[in-house]
């Protein structure tokens, strides 16, 4: 017979290294193909009641590493079309122990699916002093929306898995609730695609048109790479950062405004992106310190 509570604190602490490895290596992966998250990914390894009750149900037959569950991360996207991405990409960076394709087949009964990978590390990994030892060790991951987040833990937190035992009279509401969250999610990824397409209209219109519209990162992009000639090139996030800030340091609402404060005060002359912005910045500062002169001024 096994010792759970033995093997239990034997192995909880290289488990928890196996997982905190397990989830920076995701993290990374999503960061690199760029793949939103609602929030940061959560990894936990289970405590000793829940294998001890788990293993009443299943059968241990040498040690508790049997079970696929001891520890596991959650991933909650923001947009429904990034689940198969997550999918394919841990499928592909990992070893893959289950069968991906069953466990998006498994709606619970009011119709949300649960997908539920089993994951193990790749051979050639075990050559990295970081995953020494952890040739055998098992990980779940499971991937929601934030709409399906919502759903599993209500639904978790009312009845603990037990909907067979939900009463006739409050069905119909969560039926409704379902729905309704179903209907998110939809609206989310359909207001994702409108706004790309709205970006994508800022990146490929004229430059006359761009001056009416307001301040936001892509039309902010527009104007500093016009004026610049093409030398600015922030990245995405620097890009959304920096229109930000000058939105909020500076006032700066529409892209006219902003336009009529840069155009050919700048120097291009052997400068590189960064100095350029900070050519802007300055001009900017200077602006602003003289609107607030004239400000003091009214006040005497």
């Amino acid at each position: 017979m096994v010792d759970i509570q033995n093997e239990y604190e034997q192995i909880k602490n290289d488990y928890d290294d196996f997982l905190n490895e397990v989830k920076r290596t995701v993290e990374k992966l999503l960061k690199r193909h760029q793949i939103p998250i609602a929030f940061g990914i959560n990894g936990r390894r289970k405590d000793l009641v829940s294998i001890q009750e788990k293993a009443q149900r299943f059968t241990i037959k040498k040690t508790i590493c049997e079970l696929n569950d001891i520890v596991g991360l959650r991933i909650v996207l923001l947009f429904p079309e990034f689940k198969q991405n997550v999918i394919d990409l841990l499928c592909r960076e990992f070893k893959l122990l289950n069968d991906p394709n069953k466990t998006q087949q498994l709606p619970d009964k009011f119709g949300y699916s649960s997908i539920h990978l089993i994951l193990g590390i790749k051979d050639e990994w075990l050559k990295s002093p970081d995953w020494e030892g952890h040739a055998d060790k098992k990980i779940e991951v499971q991937i929601r929306t934030v709409s399906e987040h919502v759903w599993a833990e209500t639904s978790h937190s009312l009845f603990y898995k037990r909907e067979e035992n939900i009463p006739n009279i409050i069905t119909r509401d969560l039926y409704r609730l379902a729905a309704l969250l179903e209907v998110v999610d939809e609206k989310l990824q359909n207001i994702k695609g409108q706004v790309e397409h709205h970006f994508k209209h800022i990146r490929e219109c004229s430059y006359e048109e761009i001056l009416k519209m307001d301040l936001n990162s892509e039309t902010f992009r527009r104007v500093m790479m016009e004026n610049s000639k093409d030398i600015y090139s922030f990245n995405d996030l620097q890009n959304k950062e920096l229109s930000s800030r000058i939105e909020h340091d500076y006032n700066i609402l529409n892209i006219d405004m902003l336009d009529n404060l840069i155009t050919e005060k700048i120097d291009l002359n052997n400068i590189d992106s960064d100095e350029y912005v900070r050519k802007v910045i300055e001009i900017l500062e200077e602006y602003k310190n003289g609107i607030d002169t004239l400000e003091k001024e009214k006040v005497k």
